[in-house]
């Protein structure tokens, strides 16, 4: 995320915490199997900022074998959810609010591979900069396995 990027949140459709998640964090996501066996882990980086009631955010992920992949969202808020789209997929949706208790509820779809894809995450916040994410992930219906990311805001 560059420096000259500003923020500046509509607070009265945009729930606080949301503000509090904004920069840039880094972390590994470590992706389980339906039996809670490891199967795989990679590296991300999400940079996330809200002009009025405009959010953006733009995920970078390093894998193991050198590749890289960039994903860009945004979305719009209204009464104090985000309604997100992607240029990155063609039939993505998703929605995010406030869950209380410092933790954000997201889900999405997405089709991949000829398969309906669902995710069901939370985002809690630990502190200022330090938060975890589990995601649920779930193909055709069916549960796909488990995400998750301990992260730190590096700016």
């Amino acid at each position: 995320m560059s420096a000259n990027i500003s923020y500046s949140p509509d607070l009265d459709k945009v729930p606080e915490i949301f503000t509090r998640h904004l920069g840039t964090w880094k972390g590994e996501f470590i992706k389980t199997d339906t039996r809670g066996h490891f199967d795989r882990s990679f590296f991300g980086s999400f940079s996330t900022w809200i002009e009025g009631s405009h959010y953006r955010q733009v995920n970078n992920y390093e894998y193991s074998d050198g590749s890289r992949l960039q994903l860009n969202f945004e979305g719009e808020f209204e009464n104090r959810i985000v309604n997100f789209f992607s240029n990155s997929y063609s039939d993505f949706s998703a929605i995010a609010w406030d869950a209380g208790h410092e933790t954000i509820c997201y889900r999405s779809t997405k089709t991949q591979d000829n398969a309906l894809i669902t995710f069901v995450e939370t985002i809690t916040l630990l502190s200022e900069n330090h938060r975890v994410r589990s995601t649920q992930a779930f193909k055709n219906g069916v549960f796909d396995g488990i995400s998750f990311i301990e992260e730190k805001r590096i700016n």
